[in-house]
């Protein structure tokens, strides 16, 4: 019985040894986790991006390419008449659709030639390419150029107007409805600020898009051999504005003066619509400002995220001052973005 007492003391003192070292265990990652907790600096802070500057147009939008966002707007979603900006589309659908009948020759109608508005002044009697039509129709803004290109890439007229809505909604621009090629003013013919800026980021992805939305100047050149020097009517091009690569002017009684343009900086792409807006080139460059600034802020919070070390990360987790990548996206798109 003695023996048996004094094995089960044993363990008795020995079960009170084991407790206290997991006690002291436990305090020890309790006083350790509290320093790491007191050491840990704060995580860094998703930027808060302010207002945008004051717009004159009626409606406006700013998207933000490799965001895939709109950053701001101004009655983006008000139903407006696309004019000319329309031509992003016609040529977008051409050099994706028509890519294979690029270096064949335009097929040029009566119903083409005698179109209302700025004329190139195509005719069957001076042949083009529809790669060259392109070009007229965009820098020069010929409405002539743009039903040539449609009744070139799509067999008909009627085929190509199919296809403009189609790809609309492909891109995402789903409170559109084209009827023509060239933005003529149409009751069913019409957009938003919010779908323009989207088709004209989509198309400034196509490297032959932004070589020819970008040209300042260009030698037409004819099947003959012979050329004709044209000049973009997109003054942004020549405002100084650092980036400035783009895209398409327009100007209807119905909708006044418009503009897309865009504009990349350290691999941002910034598209910005603008529709009935008499000062459109002072205001599309004030709100492509804005976006880069926030774009700037954004990459700066990314950075500092990647720099972190990753023991600061993990306590900055563990109390909750920090989200984890899940919860990351969901305040990109509430917080920082407003989504």
């Amino acid at each position: 019985m003695e023996q048996k007492s004094l094995t089960l003391r044993e363990c008795l003192i020995g079960d009170r040894t084991f407790y206290r070292h997991v006690a002291v265990v436990v305090l020890l990652i309790l006083i350790s986790i509290g320093v790491l907790e007191y050491i840990t600096p704060p995580p860094p802070q998703p930027p808060r991006f302010p207002a945008p500057p004051p717009m004159h147009g009626t409606s406006a939008s700013l998207f933000w390419a490799n965001q895939d966002i709109t950053l701001a707007d101004k009655n983006g979603d008000l139903k407006i008449y696309p004019a000319s900006t329309t031509k992003m589309l016609t040529c977008i659908i051409a050099l994706e659709e028509g890519h294979d009948k690029l270096e064949q020759e335009a097929v040029i109608t009566p119903f083409a030639m005698h179109q209302d508005g700025t004329l190139v002044g195509i005719t069957p009697a001076k042949p083009i390419t529809l790669h060259q039509l392109l070009y007229g129709m965009m820098l020069v803004s010929g409405n002539d150029a743009a039903v040539a290109a449609a009744e070139t890439t799509g067999g008909s007229y009627s085929r190509f107007i199919q296809m403009m809505n189609e790809k609309a909604e492909s891109i995402g621009a789903r409170h559109s409805h084209f009827n023509n090629a060239n933005g003529l003013t149409d009751p069913n013919h019409y957009s938003t600020a919010n779908d323009m800026a989207r088709i004209g980021a989509y198309a400034m992805r196509n490297p032959q898009f932004r070589e020819i939305v970008g040209m300042k100047t260009y030698p037409m050149r004819f099947k003959d051999g012979s050329t004709r020097i044209i000049r973009n009517r997109n003054e942004f091009l020549e405002s100084g504005f650092s980036g400035a690569n783009g895209i398409k002017t327009g100007m209807t009684d119905a909708v006044g003066k418009c503009l897309v343009a865009s504009a990349v900086r350290n691999g941002n792409l910034m598209v910005v619509s603008v529709y009935n807006d008499n000062a459109r080139w002072q205001d599309v460059q004030s709100w492509l400002t804005y976006g880069f600034t926030c774009a700037e802020a954004w990459d700066r919070y990314q950075k500092e995220l990647k720099a972190e070390p990753i023991v600061f990360k993990w306590v900055n987790q563990v109390m909750g001052r920090e989200p984890n990548e899940e919860q990351t996206k969901k305040v990109q798109k509430t917080e920082v973005f407003g989504l």
